[in-house]
């Protein structure tokens, strides 16, 4: 039973071996429309090998090496790590939904002992394909991307991710407190690390929060003690716009092994809503217990990132919340919202409600809630700005409802707009 069981497992991974010796001898026959028809060599230890293996590789090539004659031959993924194409697309014969007709065999025979070489002619459906590869989360190359259909894509996917250490309330959560434990800690340092290249590896933008801490001795996050009773002002305002935080725990087992969990935590920086959540691990003959946590953070499965990928695409399409609070100082006296602007004669609230309708993404703007010196406004904002073909933050948001003030209020009065996470507390003095 024994010597059946690794017989299987011989032939198993044989099998995905000679799938993976892909070949670039692909050759553009035809590109009619989305239609692409290609010619492909390649070689495999038996005839039906070579033609699977000719088949696969005319997508890889497509994918990762570029076909000349198709888009200047730029390779239709940008910076995804060959995880989905080959994991998903290619592995799990997923590829054969986007061949448009029959494979043709146009050769096949034996070159050398044990070997044959097959050429085979197929046809692909680049629209479909591109569509299944965004779907995936895979990021296109400018050069395929569809502008229009990716453009919040891209915004979400250049959302940067700041990894840190989990800090007890007992530690502080200020950043002087999170720079002690990580240099203190060679197990927590090389933790945030490794966390941080596979975000990388996974397509996202990333921020070396390590690197800032050990650098900035004097910079303004290693003032912030005043926050350390506060967890959330202190992810509020750390460097990043997902936030998440790391968690490791060691406990020695019978014999030479040990047990490592690694826990994340992924939140939005602005509203602190969770995003993800995850924890992995195992147990392991190893005392090293940096080398521990490593093995263990390898452990990571695509289910972390699905939760992330799916919390992007809620955010694009319903966009981000956003409160205001606007208010008089006590030293405005002779004026009110209820009155036209000091500097148009127009009706204050009536402008101000139209050009929030003009900023809302996907709805009206709730001003129910307003008095003559008091407004609360609850409104949802574009993660993409289509004229400019680029992301918009709440800081661009902030901009313009600064010039918007500024034009109605002339130079009588000011307001002052100051930002706490997805609120904006404007005072006009």
């Amino acid at each position: 039973m024994k010597q059946l069981w690794l017989f299987i497992c011989g032939i198993l991974l044989c099998a995905d071996l000679c799938a993976q010796k892909f070949s670039d001898n692909v050759e553009l026959v035809q590109l009619d429309g989305d239609i692409v028809t290609l010619r492909v060599k390649a070689d495999g230890y038996k005839k039906k090998d070579a033609v699977d293996v000719a088949v696969k590789s005319a997508f890889n090539c497509l994918f990762h090496s570029g076909v000349t004659g198709v888009k200047n031959g730029i390779p239709m993924v940008s910076s995804e790590p060959k995880r989905y194409t080959y994991d998903v697309i290619i592995n799990e014969g997923r590829y054969l939904s986007y061949i448009e007709g029959e494979v043709d065999t146009e050769k096949n025979e034996k070159f050398k002992k044990d070997m044959y070489q097959a050429t085979v002619k197929l046809s692909i459906n680049l629209k479909a394909l591109s569509k299944a590869l965004t779907s995936g989360g895979v990021i296109l190359s400018s050069a395929w991307a569809d502008k229009t259909a990716v453009a919040a894509d891209a915004a979400t996917r250049h959302t940067t991710i700041v990894v840190v250490p989990y800090m007890k309330a007992s530690e502080g959560y200020n950043f002087s407190a999170m720079r002690a434990k990580l240099e203190s800690s060679e197990l927590y340092r090389t933790l945030v690390n490794y966390v941080t290249q596979k975000f990388g590896e996974h397509s996202y933008k990333t921020r070396d929060f390590v690197t800032q801490l050990q650098n900035s001795s004097t910079s303004s996050l290693l003032q912030m003690d005043n926050q350390s009773d506060n967890a959330t002002a202190v992810v509020q305002q750390l460097p990043g716009d997902i936030v998440v935080t790391v968690d490791v725990s060691v406990k020695p087992l019978d014999g030479n092994k040990q047990e490592c969990m690694v826990s994340l935590h992924a939140v939005e920086k602005q509203t602190a809503s969770n995003l993800a959540n995850a924890s992995f691990g195992g147990q392991y003959h190893l005392r090293d217990s940096v080398r521990l946590a490593s093995a263990a953070v390898d452990e990571i499965d695509e289910t972390f990132f699905k939760q992330l990928d799916k919390a992007f695409n809620e955010r694009k399409a319903k966009g981000n919340n956003v409160v205001i609070e606007l208010g008089l100082a006590q030293s405005v006296t002779d004026w009110d919202l209820d009155q036209d602007s000091p500097a148009t004669g127009d009706n204050f609230k009536d402008t101000f409600e139209e050009w929030l309708i003009a900023h809302t993404f996907q709805g009206a703007p709730d001003t129910s809630l307003n008095t003559d010196k008091y407004m609360k406004i609850e409104l949802v904002i574009p993660l993409w700005d289509d004229t400019k073909n680029r992301s918009y933050t709440l800081s661009n948001f902030g901009s313009e409802l600064r010039k918007f003030f500024k034009e109605q209020l002339g130079t009588d009065y000011k307001a002052k707009v100051t930002a706490m996470g997805q609120r904006l507390d404007v005072r006009i003095e």
